[in-house]
């Protein structure tokens, strides 16, 4: 330890903060108290002494680095810092350490404090250094005294340091020699050796001439002090040596005093310290001002204080060296004044006196208005006059009043330098002007008359500021009337402004019509223009404390009307911004009123809006409006205008409202700055009351619901029997995101009870009043997220509002959760049940809501509380007969099982079997309803009802299915799901019956009002064709086969009318197409020529109707390709042409932004279609396949669906899709996410294109412009898709080379083909006597991008050209035909062709030097002269290529 003490403090002190901060850190973690800390210091004091020594005494920069790495200044820096470290040590030793604990110490110590290499480093070049030893020097002074030697200090703090630079160390310099100087005065005179230039006087004003060196304001303070701990000696022996002189005039050469003048202006010193260093030298003047003799006082201060005064007053040139700047200048020349009058006043009256006439001299030949430094001159002699009263008015009567009477007397406000002079001397002597009949005269003509007259000149501010104070010492208010009338009448000016701004301010407003009226003109004219000069105007009207209040109101009232107009709201909020700016407690009193309470919302709204630089502006506002409340502000009172806004949130709710996470902050901000004695209060006030809450929800509880829930919950067939609604009622409210006041109040609700601020809920049942409203809310936010209503709670985009309710239902059912489990009531949900079970009587929309609402808690939680199962069942029974069926279903839904059930639907259905429909339609749909209800959560309970009872009610029903009512009909539909396979072994025409009530609502569907019937039908439909529904049945299977094909093309048509309907926000729609779609995919093949009325419904607005569509086009298409290339091989004139409904769906490509989009059905629509149109190619002849190319080839079909591949697939993307995860070659519908879905479906169609359409790909790919795109599609498509195109083109040679047997003719030889699906290369040899002649095909990585490759590998009895043009034409056939694994075909055959036929002895074209042509025939057209043969085709292109009908090889004309 003692050996790594030293080092460890020192590092403490290390200027290098991380090197400081490291070893302050772990000196705390091993000595972390005080006590301890301390106790190091005390028990290693010796050690740390003589590390410090060792680094003083005997450390240089090179002993600490290695010249031979280290640079110069390197070493010296970190020299320095050792060093520098180590004297603060010590420094922190000496001083933090008592002497008589220093014992152990204390003799190295006082050796270390005589030693005179320590001091030197008083001037050393390193900053820190030197202040470290100021430091020390300080302490060592004030500790360890008595081993200082002065001679050393005064040859190193003095001699030495006075001399050396002081930057960043002056202030420590000049308080350690101050000390110095008062502790040992010797070290000036006795002590010190220098004479000559080293003179303790010359060293002193070489310092005091560089000033402060960078120093801060007390430097001079300190030297003040310096100055005055001087030795007397040093000072009289200056002053003697120079007062030697006889003449008066001469005085000696002051040479401190100077240097310190000189020091002080400086051009290196901060303006910050002008005023301390002037006080300074002040103070040093006087010191030397008491040393002189009395007849010599006047002339020193003439000379040396007097100057500084008459350059602040009227600033020179010739005097610059005595300039004085800062706020407290003022008080300084004040100090000189009263310095000058104590010593020789009158030398200080005669230079006031002076100043006086050059003052009033320089206002009577200042420049004219013409002039182009007009301005300049006004405003210097108006500064200089202000100076001049202010000053005179500081000195307390110490001065005559002479030079303000000249001023009155001398002009008359023009220019306005003068009335600047004017309205000063006003301002500060306006007792003169009352004690002066002759000034109070000139003073009542200059306020009615003068100041009129130049109203509107540069003067005018001063002008009105002049009359505004004589309106308090004399009458003129004939001048003020004038000066209004002629404001009021003037154009905008500057000079209008600055007079209206006085004008406004002073107390006339309050009496002054014609003022006030001035001032509302300039609000609306602010508000129109935003113009600052308008508004500066306004807000001197509005800070105005003599204002009429009613003037205030209603200027601010218009003003915050106005933030809710966009055209002025931007100038409305910068006019508060300035006026708040002048009178905040004004606005903030105002927001405090009825009258104001909207102005606080209002800015708060804004401040929460999307314009940043608004929301900025108006978030400053109410913070500056808040910052600091009102005097008679207190408790919960400073909270009102809050409070005030969280109640109108409740009550109503306009496009100005606020976000509800501004309310629910502002609630937060209440709750806390509420006093703890009225926070339960104030809480309450935070949360709606059962009438707000009513007052919400009554418009949205009181319309008729959707039918279609009825097929989305248990209760919602009960709609059939709602008697009371509102079918029309005003529009509501909403606010900006078109939330309704309910879904407001419910969502401020929640989001604020989730949050950890705890609220007393047991006021007023407020426990119970939260959780009954919130379930309603839930319940209409789950409708409106089921079904697209015509009145939602939240009128916004599908999207946002859906996103926005599934958030609100999910939190608020956390929050109910919460509520249940926390509440102090232990039976809050049953009192919550009980609640909405009273609430559900009667048979309006209102009783529907809460009975709905109490069925859907009770299916979460079952309790029947204290009632046993019979009890709860007979209260059923009770009900049951009552005319109460909300009340009735409610109960129903959640009753127990039991056998008591199994009684009460064998009496439901007895009952109902009773009942004729004519007289009785309300009652049969009640217990229909009842059943249904029970049946739902019972459904084994049917079984144990006698089978002749379920037959009995299934007859009674179909024929009251008979009657056209849609609620009659969907529920007894619905009743039959749990009946009907009872009763599945019985006969009867009512199976017919039933089917043909399914077929005929089908059929019939025209209206929303149906979609629950049409619901229930289909799911009775796929009852019925369950195979153990049919097994045991011949009547149900001989319908069923009666009706097949009718249901089937039923269900088409069905497709057709639903498919403009969209089901993305409409569940019932949407649970109805996914049952349509499964029920026709299964009856596909009963629709017959039906299917191609399903290509529409490929852009249906619904996913499940667009699946159906393709999944029966789909398997409908390829199998009549067949068919169709029979015909057009009997027909050759026959050209097929792909279906233009199917084309139409496809002509226009949607962009790729649209595979961002919410909905991606329209590129589903899109993509599905193209899966269609390449499925003409399956089972497709060659011919056929070309016809569909062609018409292809029409538009740019193709070219729209490679460009949208590839931008979704590869160009918007930072990485392309990895093609891997996905089955390329099969396609699976809805087997994948939407996103993942359409990418799928772009991948297997661009591996579709390149299978069946090469040739059109490979020229897209290659006219492609961007050559990043083409090279990205390659790499792709080689990595992903190639591989899988080469293995199925390798697959078709392979099963056309072992079929070609039984498709040649006798005349043909068969090829021989080898294909290798490692290399990719196929080969085609026919035998030449005894030999093979073969040629190869390579597909390369990219094919199809790339071209195959046809090289001949061995050739027989052929010439070299000849077999070559034979490798041409079978690569041109390649290269022009695009029927895929048919085009390497007809390559091959094409070869075989030429081999065959010069086999036979025919001869090549003398042409394209083929045997056989492009169009397949042999040369047939013989020259009469030369005997060759040509191709027909290749002698036209001849002839009409040469303009002549000559033979090509001997130049006769051919008789063609």
């Amino acid at each position: 330890m003692p050996s790594i003490i030293g080092a460890w403090l020192a590092g403490i002190y290390d200027n290098d903060k991380s090197v400081s901060r490291a070893a302050q850190e772990s000196f705390k973690l091993v000595f972390p108290s005080e006590e301890k800390y301390k106790g190091v210091w005390r028990i290693y004091q010796a050690d740390i002494v003589q590390y410090g020594e060792n680094v003083i005494m005997n450390e240089s920069p090179n002993t600490l680095s290695d010249e031979r790495t280290t640079s110069p200044d390197d070493a010296n820096a970190k020299y320095y810092r050792t060093l520098a470290a180590v004297l603060m040590m010590i420094t922190n030793l000496i001083e933090n350490i008592e002497i008589k604990e220093l014992t152990k110490s204390q003799p190295q110590i006082g050796s270390l404090l005589a030693t005179d290499k320590l001091w030197k480093f008083a001037s050393s070049p390193d900053a820190f250094v030197r202040r470290s030893i100021y430091r020390l020097l300080l302490v060592s002074l004030d500790k360890q005294g008595s081993h200082l030697d002065p001679s050393i200090l005064s040859s190193t703090m003095l001699a030495s340091a006075l001399h050396a630079p002081q930057l960043g160390s002056s202030y420590d310099y000049i308080r350690a020699t101050t000390h110095l100087s008062i502790a040992l005065p010797s070290v000036w005179i006795g002590d010190y050796t220098g004479t000559g230039k080293k003179s303790a006087k010359n060293r002193l004003c070489y310092f005091l001439r560089k000033g402060s060196q960078g120093g801060p304001l007390d430097f001079w303070t300190c030297v003040e002090s310096l100055m005055r701990s001087l030795p007397q000696i040093l000072m009289i022996e200056e002053i003697q040596s120079s007062s030697q002189s006889d003449t008066q005039s001469e005085l000696p050469s002051f040479e401190v005093l100077n240097a310190l003048h000189d020091g002080i202006i400086n051009k290196d010193e901060p303006r910050s310290n002008s005023i301390s260093a002037w006080l300074a030298y002040l103070s040093t003047a006087q010191l030397v001002c008491d040393s002189l003799k009395t007849d010599k006082k006047p002339l020193f201060l003439e000379r040396h204080v007097v100057p500084l005064v008459i350059q602040y007053i009227r600033p020179s040139l010739d005097h610059s060296q005595w300039s004085i700047s800062g706020p407290e200048a003022r008080n300084v020349c004040q100090k000189a004044c009263m310095q000058t009058l104590s010593e020789a006043e009158p030398v200080f009256l005669s230079t006031w006196q002076d100043l006086s006439s050059k003052l009033i001299e320089d206002l009577k030949v200042s420049l004219p208005e013409q002039s182009k430094d007009y301005i300049k001159s006004q405003d210097s002699i108006s500064s200089q006059m202000t100076r001049y009263y202010a000053l005179q008015n500081q000195l307390d009567g110490q001065t005559s009043s002479v030079a303000a009477r000249q001023c009155f007397h001398t002009s008359m406000g023009k220019p306005y330098g003068a009335a600047s002079a004017i309205d000063t001397a006003i301002q500060h002597f306006p007792d003169l002007i009352r004690t002066h009949d002759d000034l109070r005269t000139k003073m009542h003509t200059y306020g009615n008359e003068t100041i009129p007259q130049l109203l509107l000149s540069p003067s005018s501010t001063k002008l009105m500021h002049s009359l505004d104070l004589l309106r308090q010492i004399c009458d003129v208010g004939e001048g003020f009337a004038e000066c209004i009338k002629l404001l009021d009448q003037a154009p905008r000016s500057s000079k209008k402004t600055a007079a209206l701004r006085i004008l406004l301010s002073s107390r006339a407003i309050a009496s002054n019509p014609p003022l006030r009226s001035i001032a509302a003109s300039t609000l609306d004219q602010a508000l129109e223009e935003n113009n600052v000069s308008d508004w500066n105007i306004v807000a001197a009207a509005v800070s105005n404390a003599d204002a009429p209040g009613d003037m205030i109101d209603e200027f601010l009232a218009k003003m915050a009307a106005d933030l809710s107009m966009h055209d002025h709201r931007q100038s409305s909020l910068d006019g508060f911004s300035i006026v708040n700016g002048t009178a905040s407690n004004t606005v903030k009193r105002y927001s405090t009123t009825p009258l104001g309470a909207p102005l606080l919302e209002k800015l708060l709204f804004l401040a929460s809006g999307s314009e940043v630089n608004i929301a900025e502006q108006a978030s400053a506002l109410v913070q500056a409006m808040e910052e600091k409340p009102l005097e008679n502000e207190l408790g919960s009172e400073a909270l009102t205008p809050r409070l005030n806004i969280i109640q109108r949130g409740f009550a109503e709710v306009t496009n100005e409202s606020l976000p509800i996470t501004s309310l629910c902050n502002q609630s937060k901000d209440i709750l806390n700055r509420a006093l703890d004695t009225e926070r339960s209060v104030t809480a309450a006030k935070l949360l709606p009351s059962r009438e707000q809450w009513s007052h919400a929800l009554v418009p949205f509880l009181s319309r008729l619901p959707e039918s279609s829930l009825s097929l989305t919950t248990t209760f919602g067939g009960a709609t059939g029997l709602i008697k009371t609604f509102e079918s029309s009622s005003p529009p509501v409210a909403r606010d900006q995101e078109g939330q309704s006041l309910a879904i407001r109040v419910a969502r401020y609700v929640t989001e604020l009870l989730n949050d950890s601020i705890t609220f007393d809920l047991d006021t007023e049942d407020m426990e119970l009043v939260l959780s009954e409203n919130l379930s309603l809310v839930v319940q209409l936010a789950s409708d409106d997220i089921s079904v697209q209503s015509l009145m939602p709670l939240w009128n916004a985009p599908k999207i946002d509002s859906d996103n926005g309710l599934v958030d609100f239902i999910a939190n608020a059912q956390n929050m109910l959760t919460r509520l249940f489990q926390m509440s102090s009531k232990p039976n809050l949900k049953a009192e919550l049940k009980q609640a909405l079970l009273d609430r559900s009587r009667g048979d309006s929309a209102i009783s529907y809501r809460y009975g709905r609402c109490f069925s859907t808690i009770n299916a979460e939680d079952s309790e029947i509380g204290s009632m046993s199962q019979n009890a709860y069942l007979a209260q059923v029974k009770a009900i049951l007969k009552s005319n109460q069926p909300f009340l009735a279903t409610a109960l129903l839904t959640s009753v127990p099982g039991s056998k008591e059930i199994t009684h009460l639907v064998n009496e439901i259905l007895a009952n109902t079997t009773a009942l004729d429909f004519e007289n009785n339609r309300e009652q049969i749909l009640r217990l229909l309803i009842y059943l249904n209800a029970t049946l739902q959560n019972h459904p084994a309970t049917v079984e144990e009802v006698p089978q002749q009872r379920s037959v009995f009610f299934v007859k009674h029903m179909v024929n009251i299915l008979k009657f056209p009512d849609a609620s009659m009909q969907t529920e007894i539909l619905k009743s039959f799901h749990p009946v009907l396979p009872q009763i599945n072994t019985i006969y009867g025409t009512f199976w017919s019956d039933i089917i043909q009530t399914i077929q005929t609502a089908f059929e019939k569907a025209n209206t929303s009002l149906e979609l629950p019937l049409l619901g229930t039908s289909l799911r009775l439909l796929a009852l019925l064709r369950k195979q153990f529904m049919q097994d045991g049945n011949d009547d149900l299977h001989d319908a069923w086969a009666e009706y097949r094909t009718p249901i089937a093309k039923a269900l088409i048509y069905l497709i057709g009318k639903l498919k403009d309907s969209h089901d993305r926000s409409d569940q019932p729609r949407r649970i109805i197409n996914e049952i349509l779609c499964r029920q026709a995919v299964d009856l596909r093949q009963d629709i017959g020529d039906q299917v191609e009325e399903l290509y529409p419904a490929l852009a249906s607005e619904s996913e499940s109707l667009q699946t159906a569509a393709y999944e029966i086009l789909h398997a409908n298409i390829p199998p009549k390709q067949e068919q169709l290339s029979l015909e057009k091989a009997l027909e050759k004139s026959f050209e097929a042409r792909l279906p233009e409904e199917l084309l139409s769906l496809i002509l226009a490509a949607p962009s790729a932004a649209d595979s961002e989009a919410a909905s991606l059905l329209p590129i589903r629509s899109y993509l599905l279609s193209w899966q269609l149109v390449l499925d003409h190619w399956k089972n497709a002849s060659y011919a056929l396949q070309a016809d569909y190319c062609k018409n292809l080839q029409e538009g740019t079909y193709m070219s729209d669906l490679l460009q949208l591949t590839f931008d979704i697939l590869i160009t918007t993307r930072q990485k392309p899709v990895d093609a891997s995860k996905f089955s390329i070659d099969l396609y699976e519908i809805n087997a994948e996410p939407p996103q993942r879905d359409v990418e799928w479906l772009l991948i297997h169609a661009y591996y579709l294109l390149l299978l069946y359409l090469p040739s059109l790909t490979r020229s897209w790919w290659r006219d492609n412009t961007s050559r990043q795109t083409n090279s990205t599609v390659q790499n792709w498509t080689e990595k992903y898709v190639s591989p899988l195109v080469i293995s199925a083109e390798l697959s078709a040679i392979k099963d056309w080379a072992a079929a070609q047997d039984s498709s040649i003719t006798a005349s043909e030889t068969p090829l021989s083909v080898k294909v290798s699906q490692t290399t990719h290369e196929i080969s085609a040899s026919l035998p030449v006597d005894e030999q093979l002649t073969t040629i190869g095909i390579r597909l390369p990585p990219s094919y199809p991008l790339s071209r195959a490759e046809i090289s001949g590998i061995h050739r027989v009895g052929v010439a070299e050209n000849r077999w070559q043009s034979w490798i041409r034409n079978a690569q041109g056939q390649l290269t022009v035909s695009d029927g895929g694994s048919n085009a390497l075909i007809d390559c091959i055959l094409a070869w075989r062709r030429n081999v065959t036929a010069a086999l036979k002895g025919q001869t090549e074209c003398a042409i394209c030097y083929s045997v056989v042509g492009a169009d397949k025939t042999l040369p047939k057209k013989e020259c009469p002269t030369c005997k060759n043969r040509f191709h027909a085709g290749c002698l036209f292109r001849w002839f009409k290529s040469s303009n002549s009908s000559s033979c090509p090889l001997c130049r006769n004309t051919f008789a063609y």
